[in-house]
C-alpha cells in the first residue's frame, strides 16, 4: 500500500467517525484527518513541462523547480521535500 492509498483509507475511516460521540472518537477523527493531510503533502510528483519541471503534491499544490533543484533532479534524481 502506497502513501496515497493509506491517506485515502484514513480519510474513509475518519468519515465513519463522529465529532459528537465523545472525546475519544473526536480525537481519533482529528488524528486520522491530520495523518491523511500530512501524507498527501509528502506525496510529490514531477512533470516535465516546456518551462521546466513542475512538482505537484497530492493536495494539488504545485510550483516549478528552481534551477538548483532541477539540476539536482537531473543529476541525482533528488525530489524536493516541500512544494
Amino acid at each position: 500500500m502506497n502513501d496515497s492509498e493509506l491517506a485515502n483509507k484514513a480519510r474513509g475511516v475518519a468519515c465513519c467517525l463522529s465529532y459528537n460521540n465523545g472525546e475519544h472518537e473526536d480525537a481519533a477523527k482529528r488524528l486520522l484527518r491530520e495523518m491523511a493531510h500530512r501524507l498527501d503533502a509528502k506525496n510529490i510528483r514531477v512533470h516535465k513541462k516546456r518551462d521546466g519541471f513542475l512538482i505537484v503534491t497530492a493536495l494539488g499544490n504545485s510550483r516549478y523547480m528552481t534551477f538548483k533543484e532541477s539540476l539536482a533532479y537531473r543529476m541525482f534524481g533528488a525530489i524536493p521535500e516541500k512544494v
